[in-house]
Formats: structure tokens, C-alpha cells, sequence
């Protein structure tokens, strides 16, 4: 027993002991860093040297040749509890270590009400933790605010010193983080080409990669999308459901209407591609629905993210690059040519056998001549329509899809699709709902 308490005695003492060292290094750097840094002689910058040396972060420096002359620039500052270090959007002008305290990091999350949002508290960092690099390796804007958590002292390195001592090591160190990771991927995702690299740090910031299983509604038709996506990995069919007009045309204007909801596979997305941007930037509901086709790894940024990221004039840019899809009367024409080209094409087949079979009666005198079938016209756009075994390709989408549609991407084949009851019910909103989001989109609108 007595052994256990002399034990646990002396453990006390050297728990004591480091506290009083570590109060005694704490109060011993805060006078150094006060020493203006003009008048620093070298027995200051060794003994700075020495305490930084034992900090989490600065440990990793302390045996670079160019150590000291850093320790010679270093300076500190004293932040209240709940007073912010820097705000989220600033630009970076700074880089800081903890001495003593503790700070909280908050990125800016959307809220159910357009142009509100709310802080999300993402970390806590003690004593030896450093933050702030991001926007001085990028030269981007700050990507999350920091609050003080408590009184802490910061021991602060400002830009041009971080540069010239820290920014190469640091960069080099960071070439296997999954931000630079994801900062490479999206340079080489073409639509993002435009946008320069410092734009990009931010949006990587904001990005989550998630998994999705096959069968996975992204994006509802006749929803605002609440993310842009990225596809990493993976397939996305593109859906469009129309109200169909059942029966024939004669011209594009002249349709017996009758209604019919029919499902389209109208597109399959794959690698870097994106979508959900076109009705994030242009504020209107999505026109298709997104549903993954094989188990696929996306990257999402949230809508209130990338229109607080892109600026006006890069946004500008973007917009004309946007893919869009044609609209409910254009598949209907579509469907209908695809209709009249498959019945001339029947005819004409028939027509030959026809022409065989009473060639073959006149010269054998077994019968009289059959008679071909009537009104035997091409279809609209014969000429511009292409076959390829099953295959219909409608070249003529790039000049007849109406001015609406503006599409970006010709639509290679049009391939009515069928699902399974659930999915369906998924997909179509009730009237309810669709409502009451128009009425709080209104609503919205008007508050601004």
C-alpha cells in the first residue's frame, strides 16, 4: 500500500513538474515574441529556437539550416475567447501556430431558406496545432473561419515569411493529401479547365466523396438540386419523363394530343463528367432526373457552396460550356420521326418482296401481279436521318431542337426505358409537393 502511494506521488510531482515547466515556456516565449524584431540579437533567436523547436508543428523545422532566421520573424498575438482569427472569404495574410489555448473551425452550411446559412463547427485544435496554410499555398481565399475557443496565444507568421521559409517544405509535404489529390482531379475534369487553380483550392475544400449503390436517385426531375456532382467513378443515366402524345404527325405543329407518361434514358454520364450544375446556375428546377446505373464513387459540392465560389464573370463563362437537353415536345418529335422512319422503312421492304414475287408470277403465268402498298413517302428528314443496324442517329437534333432546348450535346439515340414500381414512385413528386415548393421558392424571392 505504501509502495502504491509513493507511486503515485511521484507521478504527481512530475505531472507537476511539467506543468510548471510548461507554464514557465509559455511565459518565457510570450516576453521573447514581445522583443520588436529589429532589436532581436542572436541569443534571443537561439532561445526562441529552442522553445518553438519543442512545439508539435515547428519540431519538424527546427534542424533546417534556415531555423533561426524563421524564429527571428515570428511574433505573437493574443486572441479572447469567441473572437475570430479570420472569417470565412478573407484573404490569407497569415500563418498561425497555437502556443497556448485552443481554437474552433466553422465552415459556412446551407440552410433549407435560399441565401441563409449557418456555421458548422468541423474541428477543435489545441496547443501545437497550425492552421491558416491553405490560402498561402494557393493564394485563394480563407476556406473556413477560426474562433477562439478560449484566451489563446497564436505565434503568427505572415505571409511573405511563410513563403520564403515554410511554403516550399509545406507544399512538398502536402503532395500526398488528399486535398492536392482532389485538387488534381479536378484540373483535369474538362469543364473545370476554365476556371483558374485558386478557384479551384476553394471548391476542393467544400467537396465530399460519397458512394452511392446502383439505382441511386441523384437528382429528381422538377427539383431544385441541392449539390453539383462529379462523377469519380462510375455511370449515370440521364432520365426524362414526358408527357407523351400518343397518335401520329404530319409537321411539327400537328400533333393529336393524348397524354402518356413515358420514361427516356436520354444520356449516360461517366468519368469527370458533371451535373446538377445547369439548374444550380441558371436557380430553376431540374428538367431531368440523375439515377446511378453501376455502384459509383462521386464527388458533391452543395449548390450555396459553388454560387458563393464561382464568381460573375466565371459563372458567364460557364454557362456557355452547360450541356442541355431537349425538351418534352422535341422527344416527342423525335419518337414520332423514329415512328414514320421504321413504318417507311417496313413499307419499302414490302414493296420490293412485292416486286420479287410478281416478278417471279409474270414469268411463270402463276398468278396475277400483287399491288403495292400506297403512299409510299420518306419520312420528314429522310436525308438527315442515319442508320446503323437498330441504331437511329438524328443528326438533325443540332439544328431542329427548339431555341428553349439549346442543346450542347447531340443525343445519339433515344431509348424508352422501364422501371421498377419503387423507383417510379421515386421519381414523380406529387402534386402536393410540387406546390408547396413553388409557393416557398416565392416566398423566398419575395424576402429578397
Amino acid at each position: 500500500m505504501l509502495q502504491d502511494q509513493d507511486e503515485f506521488s511521484d507521478v504527481t510531482a512530475d505531472e507537476q513538474n511539467n506543468t510548471k515547466t510548461f507554464v514557465y515556456q509559455i511565459e518565457k516565449m510570450r516576453l521573447l515574441l514581445q522583443v520588436p524584431i529589429e532589436r532581436r540579437n542572436q541569443q534571443i533567436c537561439q532561445d526562441i529556437a529552442q522553445i518553438a523547436g519543442e512545439i508539435q508543428f515547428l519540431k519538424q523545422y527546427k534542424d533546417k539550416p534556415n531555423f533561426l532566421d524563421l524564429c527571428k520573424h515570428l511574433f505573437l498575438k493574443t486572441y479572447n475567447k469567441r473572437e475570430y482569427i479570420f472569417q470565412q472569404g478573407e484573404t490569407g495574410d497569415a500563418f498561425f501556430v497555437i502556443l497556448s489555448g485552443s481554437v474552433k473551425v466553422f465552415i459556412e452550411e446551407p440552410t433549407e431558406f435560399r441565401n441563409f446559412m449557418q456555421l458548422k463547427e468541423i474541428a477543435v485544435l489545441h496547443k501545437g496545432d497550425a492552421f491558416g496554410e491553405i490560402s498561402l499555398l494557393y493564394n485563394s481565399k480563407r476556406t473556413a473561419a477560426v474562433m477562439a475557443a478560449e484566451k489563446s496565444d497564436l505565434i503568427v507568421l505572415t505571409k511573405e515569411i511563410f513563403d520564403e521559409y515554410l511554403n516550399k517544405d509545406h507544399k512538398q509535404e502536402m503532395q500526398t493529401a488528399n486535398l492536392n489529390k482532389l485538387l488534381s482531379f479536378l484540373e483535369r475534369v474538362p469543364i473545370f479547365q476554365m476556371i483558374q487553380k485558386s478557384i479551384l483550392v476553394q471548391i476542393s475544400t467544400k467537396c465530399t466523396i460519397e458512394h452511392f449503390p446502383s439505382q441511386t436517385i441523384l437528382i429528381k426531375q422538377g427539383t431544385e438540386p441541392q449539390n453539383m456532382y462529379i462523377i469519380k467513378q462510375g455511370c449515370v443515366q440521364v432520365i426524362r419523363k414526358t408527357k407523351f402524345q400518343c397518335g401520329s404527325i404530319t409537321s411539327r405543329d400537328e400533333i393529336i394530343k393524348q397524354s402518356k407518361d413515358l420514361f427516356y434514358d436520354i444520356d449516360e454520364l461517366g468519368d469527370y463528367e458533371v451535373f446538377g450544375d445547369y439548374a444550380i446556375l441558371n436557380e430553376i428546377e431540374s428538367d431531368v432526373s440523375y439515377i446511378t446505373s453501376i455502384p459509383s464513387e462521386i464527388i458533391t459540392i452543395s449548390a450555396f457552396n459553388v454560387r458563393k465560389i464561382l464568381t460573375m464573370d466565371i459563372i458567364q463563362i460557364y454557362k456557355q460550356q452547360l450541356k442541355r437537353y431537349p425538351d418534352d415536345f422535341d422527344i416527342q418529335y423525335l419518337h414520332e420521326e423514329k415512328k414514320r422512319w421504321n413504318q417507311y422503312r417496313r413499307k419499302l421492304v414490302r414493296n420490293i418482296d412485292i416486286d420479287k414475287q410478281n416478278k417471279k408470277g409474270f414469268n411463270h403465268r402463276l398468278r396475277l401481279p400483287e399491288l403495292k402498298t400506297k403512299e409510299l413517302s420518306p419520312p420528314i428528314n429522310i436525308m438527315d436521318i442515319k442508320t446503323s443496324d437498330s441504331k437511329i442517329y438524328f443528326k438533325f437534333l443540332e439544328e431542329r431542337v427548339s431555341p428553349v432546348a439549346d442543346s450542347k450535346k447531340k443525343i445519339s439515340q433515344l431509348t424508352q426505358v422501364g422501371f421498377n414500381n419503387q423507383i417510379i414512385k421515386d421519381l414523380e413528386l406529387s402534386q402536393a409537393q410540387q406546390t408547396f415548393q413553388r409557393k416557398l421558392k416565392k416566398l423566398q424571392y419575395k424576402k429578397y
